[in-house]
């Protein structure tokens, strides 16, 4: 059992998993027989759902480079921005400026905490990521972007892991 912001998570447990409402379909059910089940988890969490917490490699990938959109492989977060935020989730602090967009009405709210965040959606095909809370850190933006790890793939900076001659 972990404790984060006054609510308690159970590794491999979801404070949401109920699928949100969205009018973004980015990904086609033509397909879904020849897709594995992490490209089928990734369909359903751009399409509003929320992956249980803990259950993404991409919470501890460390590496430096680029995190993208699992559906149309949009650059969004740079490693640079990413923070361990003990939530379960890879957070980050900030995004690529044009890239994400934050929902007016995609108003999030926890029942267990008074933990309010407003729906981030990719600015390119609209897939759902995750939510931006007001709960990072003070030093940088004060923004915690607790995004789906199926909802992104990770992008390693090939320069950065070539040694020098």
């Amino acid at each position: 059992m972990i404790q984060c912001k006054g609510y308690k998570v159970q590794k491999g447990r979801s404070l949401a998993l109920r699928p949100q409402a969205t009018s973004s379909e980015p990904l086609s059910d033509s397909s879904d027989a020849a897709l594995s089940p992490v490209s089928v988890r990734a369909r359903d969490v751009l399409r509003g759902g929320t992956e249980p917490a803990f259950s993404s490699e991409l919470d501890t990938e460390n590496r430096a480079g680029t995190f993208v959109c699992a559906g149309c492989l949009e650059p969004l977060f740079p490693s640079e921005c990413k923070f361990d935020s003990g939530t379960g989730w890879p957070s980050f602090w900030a995004g690529s400026r044009d890239a994400i967009k934050i929902e007016d009405g995609g108003l999030f709210s926890n029942p267990l905490a008074t933990v309010f965040g407003r729906e981030v959606k990719c600015s390119n095909c609209g897939g759902h990521l995750g939510h931006r809370f007001d709960d990072g850190p003070r030093k940088t933006t004060g923004k915690r972007f607790c995004i789906n790890g199926a909802a992104l793939r990770f992008r390693p900076d090939i320069t950065a892991s070539k040694g020098t001659p």
